[in-house]
């Protein structure tokens, strides 16, 4: 049985646009025309008192940091966090007091680049940029220090970051986190329609639109937008959440799958029933539990590898 707190999520859910929004991808460049007017949230002031939080704009994007006031904790892992939005839709606060909640279990640092978006820039420009910021981060606190992760496109994102350091030989992450992970931007995947009526949050042609807007003319299926296409061989340890409510759980069942067949499953994999998209990120008590599962799961792989 959910929360009470989760039904009304659920309730509430329809009433933000968001199901429209992926609905209707004719009228979808009207609509992001209208949220570039928006002024991009950044972290509530109450994490002011836990965290010395920067805004870095030497780069093409903006770069939130994140430091617990007197120091990160010992062992605790640094945070490269990718927000979801379909590539398309910016952070949001909801992202922000996601991430804060989990730096704050941890004791941790996190870098939030706010990346370029699409249409305007594509996946030839946005992946090449996150892949820099990470060998600057690697630099500074190491590779297996890393724990890379994301929710919806920024899933996506995070996976794609880890097979294009492996394709390159490159360090990686000591960790990898997905919160209801697009990995397919061909939203194909097996069983979406079935659930799409119980998703209060997305569509496939929505996410086809989306996927199709960030890939600049690049085949729907290529790795760098669809890394579950990719080669999903020796990735550093991963934790996978989705909820059975979300058509994205489509995507989270065949990365799974495809990494118990190759000998490599997930470290954990939660499937929460009922649960819509991104439910990690929602103040409910499942929510706050995923987090807690997170933050227990981020430190055993970063105190461990630390001994």
């Amino acid at each position: 049985m959910i929360s009470l707190r989760a039904r009304l999520a659920e309730l509430a859910l329809p009433l933000l646009g968001i199901k429209r929004f992926f609905s209707q991808p004719d009228r979808m460049d009207e609509r992001l025309a209208k949220m570039r007017q928006a002024k991009s949230p950044r972290p509530a002031a109450k994490w002011q008192k836990r965290f010395t939080i920067e805004e870095d704009t030497s780069r093409s994007y903006p770069l939130v940091t994140l430091t617990p006031i007197g120091g990160p904790k010992p062992h605790a892992p640094h945070l490269l966090y990718f927000h979801g939005g379909g590539y398309v839709m910016d952070i949001a606060a909801l992202h922000w007091e996601a991430i804060a909640s989990l730096c704050d279990r941890l004791g941790a640092s996190a870098s939030v680049p706010i990346y370029p978006l699409a249409p305007e820039v594509t996946v030839t420009t946005t992946l090449p940029a996150m892949r820099a910021l990470y060998d600057e981060l690697a630099g500074e606190f190491g590779a297996e220090n890393i724990a890379v992760g994301g929710d919806s496109a920024g899933g996506g994102m995070a996976l794609a970051l880890v097979q294009d350091l492996k394709q390159d030989g490159q360090p990686l992450p000591g960790s990898l986190v997905l919160f209801s992970p697009w990995l397919d931007a061909t939203a194909s995947g097996e069983g979406m329609d079935a659930i799409e009526p119980r998703d209060k949050m997305l569509a496939p042609s929505g996410l086809e639109a989306c996927g199709t807007r960030y890939a600049g003319g690049l085949p729907l299926d290529d790795p760098r937008l669809s890394p579950l296409f990719g080669d999903l061989t020796g990735l550093p340890p991963v934790a996978v959440f989705a909820g059975t409510s979300d058509i994205l759980v489509s995507d989270a069942r065949r990365l799974r799958e495809k990494l118990g067949s190759l000998g490599e499953p997930p470290a954990v994999y939660r499937e929460a029933e009922r649960m819509q998209h991104v439910w990690m990120l929602l103040p409910i008590p499942e929510g706050r539990a995923a987090l807690d599962e997170t933050a227990a799961f981020l430190r055993h792989v970063h105190v461990k590898d630390a001994l």
